[in-house]
């Protein structure tokens, strides 16, 4: 009786851990962003929308295993606001109410993983979307992206570090694309108001304890 319940209950485990070895998951792991020139800045902030950006895509390409990329729209808003905050105020990484004369950048992504090819022996991650910029209804800049990670990642989980390559170099060609752009609207600093200053009161200096012991004699 207790070898026929182990021999069932060792079935349904290999059951499970087949059915877990059914895909590959390669979690997005973001790369070091290169330095950016010094950007135009801005006076209004940026709304980032991600609304064609999910959290995980799958892909299955040819006859490989299925393959979940994880954590794609977070590492992409991460990577957006490092590349943004240098030229704008405040960047906006959720939904919420827009001002009149806020940016609004919208940005589309997709993640594919691509078979070796004569450009490495490995395979690579690939990102294909586009990005537009607008302001008070009015677009002020935007165009396709495409982009490709280095060839020598075996298929499956390492295709995550391929993922963030690709993802931040998208990044950083939006931050520097909009870092350009010139500001039509100068906004008049507040000035500070005045400060009144004096000098600091003169103060008798304590007497020692030395000091204290001879006036006592």
């Amino acid at each position: 009786m207790i070898w026929k319940i182990s021999r069932r209950f060792a079935s349904v485990a290999l059951l499970l851990a087949a059915g877990c070895s059914f895909e590959h998951r390669a979690p997005v792991r973001s790369a070091e962003l290169p330095p950016l020139s010094p950007p135009v800045l801005h006076s209004n902030r940026i709304w980032v929308e991600l609304s064609d950006v999910s959290e995980n895509t799958c892909v299955s390409p040819g006859e490989a295993r299925l393959l979940c990329f994880e954590r794609q729209r977070s590492a992409l808003s991460s990577a957006l606001g490092r590349s943004l905050w240098t030229s704008f105020p405040l960047v906006e990484l959720e939904s919420g109410e827009h001002q009149a004369g806020d940016y609004v950048l919208h940005v589309a992504l997709n993640l594919e993983a691509l078979p070796p090819d004569a450009t490495g022996p490995g395979w690579s991650a690939g990102a294909r979307g586009s990005w537009r910029l607008e302001r008070d209804g009015r677009t002020l800049a935007g165009e396709q992206v495409a982009s490709r990670s280095r060839g020598d990642f075996a298929y499956g989980t390492p295709l995550g570090i391929g993922a963030g390559e690709v993802i931040d170099a998208v990044a950083v060609r939006i931050g520097m694309t909009l870092g350009t752009l010139p500001e039509t609207r100068v906004v008049a600093p507040v000035p500070l108001p005045a400060v009144a200053t004096s000098p600091l009161p003169t103060r008798a200096p304590k007497p020692s304890a030395a000091s204290g012991a001879k006036s006592a004699l």
